[in-house]
């Protein structure tokens, strides 16, 4: 951005672009050319002076590689017509794509997608459906979640979830979801536990740390190295369809209208 800038603070023209900030040799860095940054009433000055010095000291630069008879112009000047040429197609693909792409992704494509990548949801971790809770320690009735964390009867889940819409600095529970063990442990401070034993016994555990009461029933878990469940890809399994989609529409689109031009008679090959 710093070049295009640079750019056009260099080029004439009748336009008022208000105060000259800099000039280094023939360019010149005027009031205009700042006025996308952005800046509070407080910290403007500070802003604009560092924003000058950049400006200033990559003018001066540039000025010096123009002026270097050892500097290979013609190969510079191939780059950028390259890299403006690569922005020009992807900034055309990228507009095509916007228009044409449909992002709407069925159930059943997800679900073929699934059966046909298997060996792409291999987990490397334990997944675990939980229950879990952070209360203050001076939160009421702590007996009462003590008891109904563990799940036993059917009124156990209204009763927590009450309790902690009131009380609770946090808690999850979505029996229809999964999470990463791992993820968990960056919630729940477990200390010198053996994970696998503590996974697979489905454990519920209360204790006390940094002044908080931590309750976590692990309901169900999937096996490290077994496949990771449909309903944990779901979202995964979508934004690689449409990735698809986008590749193979870029392509589409790049091939039509070389095609077209073909067709058209516009191009001529000696």
């Amino acid at each position: 951005m710093l070049i295009l800038i640079i750019s056009s603070a260099s080029c004439g023209g009748s336009v008022d672009k208000g105060r000259l900030l800099a000039k280094v040799g023939e360019s010149e860095l005027h009031a205009a050319d700042v006025s996308f940054l952005a800046y509070s009433q407080l910290d403007s000055a500070e802003v604009v002076s560092r924003y000058v010095d950049e400006w200033v000291a990559e003018r001066i630069l540039v000025n010096e590689a123009e002026q270097d008879e050892n500097m290979d112009m013609g190969s510079i000047d191939r780059r950028i017509e390259e890299f403006r040429n690569d922005l020009l197609i992807n900034q055309l693909e990228n507009q095509r794509i916007e228009a044409e792409l449909d992002t709407s992704v069925s159930s059943t494509e997800i679900e073929k997608y699934y059966a046909d990548h298997q060996d792409d949801f291999q987990l490397n971790d334990y997944l675990v459906q939980v229950l879990y809770l952070k209360i203050p320690l001076d939160a009421p009735d702590i007996d009462k979640i003590g008891s109904a964390y563990k799940l036993r009867k059917d009124e156990d889940i209204e009763t927590i979830d009450i309790y902690a819409k009131m009380y609770a600095s946090n808690f999850y529970y979505d029996y229809e979801s999964w999470i990463y063990f791992d993820d968990l442990l960056k919630e729940i401070p477990l200390h010198d536990i053996n994970k696998d034993r503590f996974i697979l016994k489905r454990s519920k555990i209360r204790f006390e740390e940094s002044g908080f009461y931590y309750f976590l029933n692990i309901l169900d878990y999937k096996l490290k190295n077994s496949t990771s469940p449909i309903s944990f890809e779901r979202e995964n399994i979508k934004a690689r369809i449409i990735n698809l989609r986008i590749k193979n529409l870029r392509e589409k689109i790049k091939n039509d209208i070389i095609k077209n031009a073909y067709e058209n008679g516009n191009v001529t090959i000696y």
